[in-house]
């Protein structure tokens, strides 16, 4: 599998290795039970508990690292300015990275815990323990908020069509919101009721951004590990049921290679490296036995291997198009404005099911998912 992948970098970046270590030491439970044979309502409750110990945890956690940096700002306000901010600045220089390794180790338990419900182990893959999309390598990136490894996989590249700039440029703006939504609280409180409010000093309000922040995050890590787990499950289940029911042995040469150009370019459309259809790519590789370059990323390609097969096979193609550009759970503006010309005549029958599945990720109904992600020979 190796030859078909290039990796600009090989080796997992400082931070990737850390979460891969506590992920190790976390307690393995024994299941037997797939992720679809609990219901929707269940899963979604199951997840909303780990959410919530996560958030009252990293809340917790923020209040006890910042009071010390906000003690320590009020206490030496009339000091002079290099005792004063000497000060601040040690205590909060102390309190950030305990706070950081803390809020690290509760993320990663809480992608634990929704990769034990669900229970990848139940999962036969080559793709569960080894390499950059295992599925610890994915709960490491999930829980450290570390962007997947840029690479090309048959020579597709899934930045083909995106700024690199623009994504940095993201990058910065959201590390920038705490400390923006911090400044402004403080200084709007201070232009509109002082330095105190009800006796207690401004600067306080610190504790409450912090909480709030925190919580977001977990909430956000544990959304995306759903999300990514989810996706996982469903690749899986997907390209079982393929092989079973015997569907790609029904296709022709030119239709089994536009398989990989349905998937190579729903990934290009997506600009991003979304792990869901990365597996989703590579399990269909291993199906096919494919492992040429064959500009699979190429969108006129794609559209012009649409015109040729016959009407059932492009049906699968456009199935096997529309679950892969919904797996990241959300659609780019590059997808919406290209789907008419993947859809044609049928644009009015596989959109809306685009756009329920697409919200079916996003708010982890998989067994709904599941049923929207068949692949057959019938439009639709």
């Amino acid at each position: 599998m190796d030859s078909i992948i290039d990796f600009p970098e090989n080796k997992p970046p400082l931070l990737e290795r850390f979460g891969l270590y506590y992920l190790n030491l976390f307690k393995k439970i024994d299941r037997s039970h797939s992720v679809f044979d609990m219901s929707d309502a269940e899963l979604s409750k199951k997840v909303r508990n780990i959410t919530n110990r996560g958030i009252i945890l990293s809340s917790l956690i923020g209040l006890v690292c910042v009071f010390p940096t906000v003690w320590v700002d009020v206490h030496f306000t009339d000091s002079p300015f290099m005792i004063h901010y000497g000060w601040v600045a040690a205590v909060t220089l102390i309190s950030i990275l305990i706070e950081f390794y803390v809020l690290f180790i509760i993320a990663l338990k809480a992608v634990y815990e929704v990769s034990d419900l669900i229970n990848m182990r139940a999962t036969q893959s080559d793709l569960l323990d080894d390499g950059a999309f295992s599925v610890k390598h994915i709960l490491a990136r999930t829980a450290l908020e570390l962007p997947d490894p840029q690479l090309k996989i048959l020579g597709i590249d899934p930045f083909e069509r995106i700024s690199k700039k623009n994504l940095f440029v993201l990058s910065l703006l959201y590390k920038a919101k705490i400390i923006v939504t911090n400044f402004i609280l403080k200084y709007g409180l201070k232009f509109t009721v002082g330095n105190t409010l009800l006796g207690i000093p401004v600067l306080y309000e610190a504790l409450p951004v912090e909480c709030f922040w925190n919580s977001m995050v977990i909430k956000r890590v544990v959304h995306e590990a759903r999300l990514r787990l989810f996706g996982f499950a469903l690749a899986h289940q997907i390209a079982n049921n393929v092989v079973n029911d015997k569907l790609l042995d029904q296709l022709s040469p030119l239709a089994q290679t536009g398989c990989l150009r349905a998937i190579g370019n729903a990934v290009v459309m997506a600009q991003n490296y979304h792990p869901n259809m990365i597996v989703l790519l590579m399990r269909f590789q291993l199906i096919l036995q494919i492992s040429e370059e064959n500009r699979y990323d190429d969108w006129e390609l794609f559209l012009d291997t649409l015109k040729k097969v016959n009407d059932q096979e492009r049906y699968f193609l456009l199935d096997l198009f529309t679950v892969s550009a919904a797996f990241d759970g959300k659609l780019s503006q590059l997808e919406e404005d290209s789907l008419r010309a993947a859809y044609g005549n049928d644009y009015d029958s596989y959109y809306p099911r685009l756009l329920q599945l697409t919200a079916c990720l996003k708010d982890g109904r998989l067994n709904e998912a599941l049923a929207l992600c068949k692949l057959d020979f019938v439009a639709g």
